[in-house]
């Protein structure tokens, strides 16, 4: 924590001395683009390059006056900028110079100046900038005149400490690789080491670490190459992290105290609290795995009795609760498929007691024919005790029941079960009352009619089951009411469709909703029922 703390005092310190030094940086630029700028303007203007030939076409006093107007013009510059310390002109052909200095000796520094740029003379920054402006480099000419902007050594000064307003922070600039430029005094070890240091390699701000007797340092550095000046910063961290040494030791001390005190919490917490909550959530672990039968044995007598005795109510109630469960599912599934097959057998067997009385004389062959297909029959209704059956046993059923139905009357049926198919899966009871719905309300109520087809499909994710007949048929519209009132949560009034409710229910219930019923007219001009089981989100695995 000292260790992040510091680095963190240390990275924000840096940041700031960072934004400091740039912040002086865009300034120092812009001043020295003004001044280049005012350089530049003079060197250009008509009025000071037309100077010396109205010598001639003026008299003295216009002279004068012209004059007077440029050193009026240089002066209003220096009103507007508080870094220019001088402007001035000089033309090398008669000695004649206007400047807004008062300093007979001004005029020296531009006696010297070969090309234009900045220059340190006298321990003062000037920029340059002569006529002709553009020079050709094989053929330079003469220079008639030299404008020099001289800037303000004591606002550069001044800016640093404007600038640079972190106390334990010291700032100097470093001029040409000679001048040092401070208002503050400066550490000559650390200047010297700073020298040494830095680079002109890059225009960003660049940061060493300095060690000594005296402390740690990190040192600033940005390249300033117009005026080739260095805007050197350099901060004594070690004063600023010794508040933080400090409470490093004073938080050794409190860490201790604090451990000692969480050890005794831990232990009280263990003995009074995490025994207890460990032993209820094993407990519940166990009601999780199924085992109702697990209670909490308790001798204390604390906050956790309560909880614990309410813990053995709940797990009593669930265990009662999953056992009647469990009790009611098994009624409802046996009343279910009771009331199914109650409702599939009274009018199928009256209709087939009355063949047998009926033919019993005149063809004892048909009536040795019904009771074995009847007794197959009702053999396999009275002995639904599974879950499910194959898919081979249903067709056998409703084939007993078509042979049935063809000793009575003119029938054709047709079934096609692929063998692959034959040994699937299904729940018991759900072809045979289809077949029974298309003969009672297809078949039978069609002059004619006579065709009863059984097709079983595999398809990619379930098995298609398609039953058609050439009975009467349905319109749109009674397609329509009859999907409706098949998908209803409660059967419909009456028999009538009850069957077929009974199955979609029982496709959805056990396959999931994608499993269903669907109705549509056929070829024949009857009706095709088609039942769809999907496998893969079969409930119950």
């Amino acid at each position: 924590m000292n260790r992040l703390a510091s680095e963190t005092v240390e990275k924000s310190l840096i940041s700031s001395s960072k934004g400091q030094i740039e912040y002086t940086y865009s300034i120092i630029e812009d001043l020295i683009a003004d001044a280049s700028l005012y350089g530049t303007q003079f060197a250009a203007d008509k009025d000071v390059r037309f100077y010396k030939n109205q010598i001639q076409e003026l008299n003295d006093y216009d002279y004068q006056m012209k004059k007077n107007e440029i050193r009026d013009r240089l002066e209003d510059i220096l009103i507007s900028s508080h870094a220019i310390d001088n402007i001035g002109i000089y033309w090398r052909s008669d000695d004649t110079f206007i400047t807004t200095s008062h300093d007979p000796l001004s005029k020296v520094p531009f006696r010297d100046v070969v090309e234009r740029g900045w220059q340190t003379v006298n321990n003062s920054l000037y920029y340059f900038a002569v006529y002709p402006y553009i020079q050709q480099p094989d053929e330079p000419a003469p220079i008639e005149y030299v404008v020099g902007v001289q800037l303000k050594t004591d606002y550069f000064k001044n800016l640093l400490e404007n600038a640079i307003s972190d106390e334990n922070a010291k700032a100097f600039y470093w001029v040409n690789e000679e001048l040092l430029w401070s208002n503050k005094k400066v550490d000559e070890n650390i200047a010297t080491a700073a020298k040494n240091m830095v680079t002109s390699a890059t225009t960003d701000t660049m940061k060493y670490d300095y060690h000594s007797s005296d402390g740690d340092y990190y040192i600033l550095s940005k390249h300033i190459p117009l005026i080739n000046t260095y805007l050197i910063t350099y901060t004594q961290m070690s004063n600023v992290l010794e508040p933080l040494n400090r409470n490093r030791q004073l938080f050794f001390v409190s860490i201790l105290a604090i451990l000692l005190v969480g050890l005794f919490v831990i232990y009280t917490f263990y003995r009074n609290f995490y025994r207890n909550v460990y032993l209820l959530q094993k407990k519940f672990h166990h009601v999780e795995q199924g085992i109702y039968t697990t209670r909490v044995t308790h001798k204390t007598k604390n906050e956790f009795s309560n909880l614990f005795k309410s813990f053995n109510g709940m797990v009593a109630e669930i265990q009662g609760l999953f056992a009647s469960l469990k009790t009611e599912t098994e009624l409802r599934r046996n009343a279910e498929l009771k009331q199914l097959q109650a409702q599939i057998n009274p009018h199928f067997l009256y209709n087939s007691l009355f063949f047998i009385m009926t033919v019993a004389r005149s063809s004892p062959d048909a009536v040795t024919q019904m009771s074995k297909h009847l007794a197959e029959y009702y053999r396999y209704m009275t002995r639904l005790e599974k879950e499910h059956v194959t898919l081979a046993s249903e067709v056998e059923l409703a084939k007993h029941y078509l042979i049935i139905m063809s000793l009575s009357k003119q029938m054709h049926y047709e079934i096609n079960l692929p063998q692959e198919l034959a040994n699937h899966s299904i729940k018991p009871l759900m072809i045979q009352p289809i077949v029974e719905n298309a003969i009672q309300h297809g078949i039978e109520e069609r002059q004619g009619a006579y065709r009863v087809r059984i097709i079983i499909e595999e398809q990619q994710d379930g098995i298609l089951i398609t039953i058609d007949d050439d009975g009467k048929g349905l319109d749109q519209q009674q397609i329509n009411k009859l999907e409706q009132s098949i998908q209803h949560q409660t059967p419909p009034e009456g028999t009538k469709g009850i069957g077929l409710w009974n199955v979609n229910q029982r496709l959805k219930n056990t396959y999931g909703d994608a499993s269903c019923l669907r109705f549509q007219n056929n070829e024949w001009g009857g009706l095709s029922v088609i039942m769809y089981i999907e496998l893969k989100s079969e409930k119950g695995g």
